[in-house]
């Protein structure tokens, strides 16, 4: 119990002193509070590895831990997504929906192609190779819900389930570092760059003060900010109540869904897309997710030698994907933040996309990110069954 309020403590302390630091010293600011706070939980991830290796924490304790971190990602993105979304202005989108479509479908191919050629080189050391690579086409387009329905479709093995689920998490984490730190630049040279709406329009409204976290220095601005988290708050359930409703659970792709629909349907109130501060709340819960998903990251599965083949195979569809995709993206003319959001939704999941937007330093490409994942859901079941019956009848 002690530990998990440590936890929970750092979860909500650090993305505050992170975000002090960014304002008074320029290597910090340069870094970004977004790939700040991810070191931050790579280094609790670290610290957790040593007290884990030395006996010091384990059991019941280190499954309470896990669960917590579990639990707080969870929590954070349905009221994240919504303070994002409250500031859209979507009658100034359509002239992303050509990028946002050629993105998500040079994003499935490049996924499929990878997959299956990757089965080919990787058959003879992995065992059911077909099943494995209809497992992950269906979690890069998708997520792992879309994991967890093929293995169910397919009858794959649980043991292979858990370290797929493992690999992809620990190739994630190489992937997301890259995205945050060199990535951005380079893709940025390489892919066309991308151009705002309009002239001095925003996807997003930009109410005063908005971008600065002043609400975090400032008691007259807590009526906006226990207006926005009220809202949020409202649409969250609202959301979570629907997902109950027609599945009797969490369905992610429901939740997502529906919690994009109501926020966009409330940004088209005027109060509501005026609220000043709801996308820089947002954005501080993005920064608890990163920090909470990156200190999930488990490196006793390096020493795990039985990964070594199915981690490799998703390094290579991950990065193959990655590479290939941008390459398509090239020749079709889509632009680079509008790939880096595409990308992050369908390999890492739409959760993601706020937390690539604000590394990137664009928050038009929020709603793009979001739609494409969204779709990816629906698309990754579908991909990852064809790739694995494809697979059956010719390995």
């Amino acid at each position: 119990m002690l530990l998990s309020t440590i936890f929970l403590l750092l979860y909500v302390a650090t993305p505050i002193l992170i975000l002090l630091l960014c304002k008074r010293f320029k290597p910090v600011q340069k870094i970004g509070e977004v790939l700040a706070a991810y070191f931050a939980g790579v280094l609790l991830a670290v610290a957790i590895w040593i007290f884990v290796q030395a006996g010091a924490l384990e059991g019941e304790q280190l499954a309470s831990l896990r669960k917590l971190q579990s639990t707080v990602c969870d929590l954070v993105i349905p009221f994240a997504i919504p303070l994002m979304l409250f500031s859209s202005n979507l009658s100034h989108l359509k002239s992303q929906l050509g990028g946002a479509t050629r993105a998500l479908a040079t994003g499935v191919a490049a996924a499929a192609c990878m997959t299956v050629t990757g089965a080919f080189i990787f058959h003879s050391r992995i065992s059911e190779m077909w099943k494995v690579a209809g497992l992950v086409a269906g979690v890069e387009t998708g997520g792992t819900p879309n994991m967890a329905a093929l293995q169910f479709a397919l009858k794959a093995q649980e043991n292979t389930f858990i370290q797929l689920q493992a690999s992809d998490m620990l190739v994630c984490f190489f992937y997301l570092l890259f995205l945050f730190s060199v990535g951005k630049a380079l893709l940025r040279k390489f892919l066309p760059k991308y151009k705002p709406l309009a002239e001095g329009v925003s996807a997003v409204s930009v109410p005063s003060g908005e971008g600065s976290y002043s609400f975090m220095r400032s008691r007259r601005e807590l009526l906006q900010v226990l207006k926005s988290l009220g809202l949020s708050v409202v649409v969250a359930l609202l959301s979570i109540g629907v997902s109950l409703l027609l599945f009797g659970g969490i369905n992610v792709p429901c939740l997502m869904l529906t919690l994009t629909t109501l926020s966009i349907a409330a940004s088209f109130v005027k109060p509501v897309r005026k609220l000043r501060h709801s996308f820089d709340i947002g954005m501080f819960l993005v920064l608890i997710f990163n920090m909470a998903i990156a200190s999930m990251v488990d490196f006793t599965q390096l020493l795990n030698t039985e990964m070594y083949y199915i981690a490799g195979y998703v390094a290579y569809s991950v990065f193959g994907t990655l590479l290939l995709h941008a390459l398509l993206c090239k020749l079709l003319k889509v632009d680079a933040d509008t790939f880096m959001v595409s990308s992050s939704a369908l390999i890492n999941s739409p959760p993601f996309v706020p937390a690539v937007a604000a590394a990137i330093g664009n928050r038009q490409v929020v709603l793009v990110g979001i739609s494409v994942g969204i779709v990816g859901y629906a698309v990754g079941n579908y991909l990852g069954f064809i790739v694995a019956e494809g697979l059956r009848m010719i390995l």
